[in-house]
């Protein structure tokens, strides 16, 4: 599953996340099984600015909507949910320039199936606000997506597909794209990729055609995930 996420934070970290330029966090996305209390997992933040910088560490929940972005969970019963299952120390530092600080992030109960959380990192000043995020995709088993696509349709160029995960875990949907020409003829076969599908949810992908195309045939590359 791991390799699923690598590449994905450009998908994961949207527009709620407006970047601070003189800030950075590694990783942005952290994933695990079969996790315990107890568990613990670092995050490094590195600060490039020239005069030091106060930060805030908060916790928040994390949704998808049907495009795939990323969507905060900050009413009181997320927070307080998310506070009551992981914990990081120091929520409150103050970083140097040119100083990289590690925190770490303790899981206090493991008490879910699955889990999404956003760690939020906020300098302390005035002004416009900003932060940073690294998402925790935690699971206390080996439970497994099953991604499958609901529903496509094709526009012109265009073919949207509508993908559902109707498992228990987090994934995405992998297939393959067999392009026909109006002979009938196969003159293209086309893999394509879907971005993160959260347990529950849906999600569109959206690929472009030559214009030769007259029939596409969706074929799943993962057993029993078929249109």
């Amino acid at each position: 599953m791991r390799r699923l996420f690598w590449g994905l934070a450009a998908v994961l970290l949207v527009s709620w996340v407006p970047l601070q330029a003189k800030l950075s966090v590694s990783p942005v996305i952290i994933e695990a099984e079969q996790v315990k209390a107890g568990q613990s997992f670092a995050v490094l933040l590195r600060q490039e600015g020239q005069k030091p910088l106060e930060l805030e560490l908060s916790w928040a929940l994390f949704d998808q909507d049907p495009a795939g972005s990323v969507v905060l969970l900050e009413d009181p019963d997320s927070v307080k949910r998310a506070e009551g299952l992981l914990a990081v120390e120091p929520s409150r530092l103050v970083v140097q320039p040119g100083e990289s600080v590690e925190v770490a992030v303790r899981v206090l109960q493991a008490d879910f199936q699955q889990l999404y959380a956003a760690l939020l990192v906020r300098p302390v000043r005035s002004g416009p606000p900003t932060r940073l995020a690294v998402l925790f995709l935690l699971s206390t088993g080996q439970q497994r997506p099953r991604v499958g696509v609901a529903a496509w349709e094709r526009s012109g160029k265009a073919l949207t597909l509508t993908l559902e995960n109707s498992g228990l875990s987090h994934g995405l949907w992998e297939g393959e794209l067999l392009l026909f020409d109006a002979a009938g003829q196969l003159g293209e076969t086309r893999r394509v990729q879907s971005g993160l599908v959260l347990p529950g949810r849906c999600r569109g992908l959206e690929v472009s055609l030559p214009g030769w195309v007259e029939n596409v045939e969706i074929r799943p590359l993962q057993l029993g995930e078929g249109p």
